[in-house]
């Protein structure tokens, strides 16, 4: 029964026009869980053929940039001498979030970098500063997610 307490004249019908994979939009891979690339779908905007090649690139340099666990940080998108938060940008930016290297590896190749973000938010379904700032997440984590996204991404090149 509803909230207002109106009846329910018909039972509910399933839509045959859906496809089943549009509307995977289950938990992110727990860390306990083997992580393998999730299918981007057809309809997400980072498999547009035009860009995919690009989106490719600034996650693999990403993945580049924080390869060393000491050049990952958390809380701030970079991070230079000492620990001190510092723009993306910065020439002494030393570690990076995944998100700050995702932008700083967008600026480096002049590349849009809202696809490899998409990408990367499809594989862990959720928002990605939380995910990353998230006191339980590894280093370990965080390369494996990128090279799912990239594999995933990957998959979809004709």
């Amino acid at each position: 029964m509803p909230f207002d307490s109106a009846p329910i004249i018909a039972e509910s019908r399933r839509l045959v026009a859906l496809d089943a994979s549009l509307l995977n939009f289950g938990a992110g891979p727990r860390s306990s869980e083997a992580v393998g690339p999730r299918p981007i779908p057809a309809w997400h905007a980072s498999r547009d053929p035009g860009r995919i090649v690009g989106t490719i690139t600034v996650l693999a340099r990403a993945r580049q940039l924080i390869a060393d666990e000491q050049k990952w940080c958390r809380r701030t998108f970079a991070r230079g001498w000492r620990g001190i938060p510092v723009p993306v940008k910065s020439s002494v930016a030393q570690s990076f979030c995944v998100l700050g290297a995702i932008m700083r590896a967008g600026r480096e190749f002049a590349l849009p970098v809202e696809d490899a973000r998409n990408a990367l938010e499809w594989q862990i379904a959720r928002p990605i500063q939380d995910w990353n700032d998230d006191p339980a997440r590894t280093h370990a984590e965080v390369i494996s997610i990128l090279d799912a996204s990239i594999a995933a991404l990957e998959s979809c090149v004709v």
